[in-house]
């Protein structure tokens, strides 16, 4: 018999009020399963047009140690998480279940990863969408959930695989505010490569996503302060927030440091027109 979830016992049982009106169709989905198992490849991929595809709603909740966004999970999201956490699916049923699902039943099961114990499987998915050019899938995967955070956090995938993930969320151009607590995986060596490549996209006379400031000031590699800086008098409303965001997030500003950043936020300050951003600058302004 294939390993469980790394045999570690499951960590985020979801609450079955949250399936809704799909409950009796997931239990019976799960009885289902259980007198037939080899069943799962036919159960699963049916779950979208039988449980619904509606919205579940209640924006962020932490439920066990995931934290999520249910505004952007579907009904039947959650019920195909129930369902893989109730039969203790196996690591080969879950990796099948990816390699020979359509592109909707893959990201089916990326979002309920968010709620299966890590382990290998969660590293294997996350694998995948490292090498996929689907869209879908990396939103599914790192979007609205913080399983890209906790895996890290967690060993489940190293700091180089964390990285690149990261280094394609920022190429796709998604945003961080998305991908929750991503922000803690900030390093210098994410930074170097997020601000190479910026210097890249502007090379190419491209957009550079605008997260890249916030991330890089949260651990400053070589030419990042000079970025940050620079980003407060950039004509993008976004970039601006980043940069004043970054700023602000700087591990280590020392007195000359401080006060050079203080003196450049002054002299934005009076030309801001957004208030959320002028507060920033308020702050900035005056090192302690």
């Amino acid at each position: 018999m294939a390993a469980r979830y790394g045999g570690r016992p499951m960590a985020t049982t979801l609450p079955p009020e949250l399936l809704g009106p799909a409950e009796p169709l997931a239990r019976d989905a799960i009885a289902e399963l259980r007198a037939d198992r080899s069943r799962l490849p036919v159960v699963f991929p049916g779950l979208p047009r039988k449980a619904g595809r509606e919205p579940v709603g209640g924006g962020c909740q932490a439920i066990g140690d995931a934290r999520v966004d249910l505004d952007a999970f579907r009904r039947c999201d959650l019920v195909a998480a129930w369902l893989l956490q109730e039969i203790a699916v196996t690591h080969d049923e879950a990796v099948d279940l990816f390699l020979h699902g359509d592109i909707e039943e893959r990201a089916m099961l990326l979002r309920a990863a968010n709620f299966l114990p890590l382990g290998d499987t969660t590293a294997r998915l996350l694998g995948e969408v490292l090498r996929t050019n689907v869209v879908l899938h990396m939103e599914a995967a790192l979007c609205d959930g913080d399983l890209l955070a906790r895996a890290a956090a967690h060993g489940t995938i190293d700091a180089e695989t964390a990285n690149r993930l990261l280094l394609k969320f920022a190429f796709l151009d998604l945003p961080l505010e998305r991908a929750l607590a991503a922000e803690r995986l900030a390093s210098v060596e994410l930074s170097t490569m997020l601000q190479d490549l910026a210097t890249e996209r502007e090379a190419a006379g491209r957009a550079v996503w605008r997260d890249t400031w916030q991330m890089v000031g949260r651990a400053p590699c070589p030419g990042a302060i000079a970025r940050l800086i620079g980003g407060l008098e950039h004509g993008d409303d976004g970039v601006r927030l980043s940069a004043a965001k970054g700023l602000l997030a700087l591990p280590d500003r020392t007195a000359g440091l401080a006060a050079e950043v203080a003196r450049y936020a002054g002299e934005r300050l009076p030309r801001e027109p957004r208030p959320v951003i002028r507060e920033l600058l308020q702050r900035l302004a005056q090192p302690a």
